[in-house]
């Protein structure tokens, strides 16, 4: 591979990066229409526990009728990215970490999931083609509670993530 070829993977890594970055800051600041310009305009995304969605208009009745309503606060916090780049397609997976605050109910937690991403140059620029989020550990409250005289109370997370290799 060519030092061009090689400078420019790093380039568009980075713009990936940089959009899923866009994305977990937009759904935090609740800027709906800004986080829908992040899609192609035909998108499909899957959240856990909240369904399949089709293109930007349907992802933003999603958060303006049932993320809006249901968090006072969240922070997404995106890590331990990996992508692989195919010219102008690209796929990425990430871990994320997200506290939140409930709108009613006076409850603050945090979960930690998956993100499995297609994305596509479109002009110049990287748009999420697909999103695929599940959740992998919630808070404490979820797991039942073990007790360890070196660290208190420890989570019993169980089976929570699945191993690909069987």
């Amino acid at each position: 591979m060519e030092l061009e070829e090689r400078v420019q993977r790093l380039e568009d890594r980075e713009n990936i990066k940089k959009l899923k970055y866009e994305y977990a800051r937009h759904l935090d600041n609740r800027s709906w229409k800004q986080w829908t310009k992040l899609f192609t305009p035909d998108a499909q995304c899957t959240f856990s526990g909240l369904g399949t969605f089709h293109g930007r208009e349907e992802l933003l009745s999603l958060a303006r009728e049932t993320v809006a309503p249901a968090f006072e606060y969240s922070a997404h916090v995106m890590h331990h990215p990996e992508i692989e780049i195919d010219e102008d397609t690209a796929t990425g997976r990430w871990l994320v970490d997200i506290f939140f605050a409930l709108q009613d109910d006076e409850i603050a937690g945090w979960r930690q999931g998956r993100y499995t991403d297609s994305y596509q140059r479109v002009d110049g620029e990287w748009k999420h083609s697909s999103v695929s989020h599940t959740f992998d550990a919630r808070n404490r409250f979820d797991y039942g509670l073990s007790h360890d005289d070196r660290w208190g109370e420890l989570i019993e997370f169980g089976t929570a993530i699945s191993n690909d290799d069987g």
